[in-house]
């Protein structure tokens, strides 16, 4: 009788731990995504990934680029480009800029263009949209109302979007984890 309890009770123990063990991997790879807490707009539990569908099309928009430049969706269009969403209070979003040049490097190569976007009031005289205008293509400041952030969808950073010559979204993600896989066949 008193084995019967005392496996039952082990069970018991063992169901409750795995239980935790699950909690705390989940929560672990929730802050993995959005590189270590980086910054997001929703609650500070809220998953890091991006809104940006597998279906979706770059959208209609109109900006400057840091250098002056107009820039559209029709700049984009025609070849592959990759899309980078920046914001001066992510700490993550700095340590990220290494990875997503290494990736605008090798598309800049096939014959493919990078755009950063930097989301934050005075971003276009940031060290980071510096930084960025260096390694991407174009760079575009946004100031605090992010239009063109909203307009994508983001609302993590760093968060990225790719997109083939016809304008669709291959493959998208937010964070850190997200940047280091491999977006471009070498």
């Amino acid at each position: 009788m008193f084995a019967v309890v005392g496996l039952v009770l082990v069970g018991i123990v063992g169901l409750l731990n795995l239980a935790i063990l699950l909690v705390v991997l989940r929560r672990w790879r929730e802050l993995e995504a959005t590189g270590g807490g980086g910054h997001s707009h929703g609650s500070p539990g809220a998953e890091a990934s991006s809104t940006v569908r597998m279906i979706d099309r770059i959208p209609n928009f109109s900006a400057r680029a840091l250098d002056g430049t107009a820039v559209t969706e029709r700049t984009l269009l025609g070849r592959e480009a990759l899309i980078g969403f920046f914001s001066l209070t992510c700490k993550a979003c700095v340590e990220a800029v290494p990875l997503f040049a290494g990736h605008a490097e090798r598309l800049r190569a096939a014959g493919g263009t990078s755009l950063a976007i930097v989301h934050g009031d005075d971003s276009a005289g940031s060290e980071l949209a510096a930084t960025l205008n260096e390694v991407v293509d174009i760079v575009i400041a946004e100031d605090s109302k992010a239009e063109l952030s909203k307009l994508y969808g983001t609302k993590h950073y760093p968060t990225y979007a790719w997109y083939g010559p016809n304008g669709l979204v291959t493959t998208a993600g937010a964070g850190i984890a997200a940047l280091r896989t491999e977006l471009i066949a070498p």
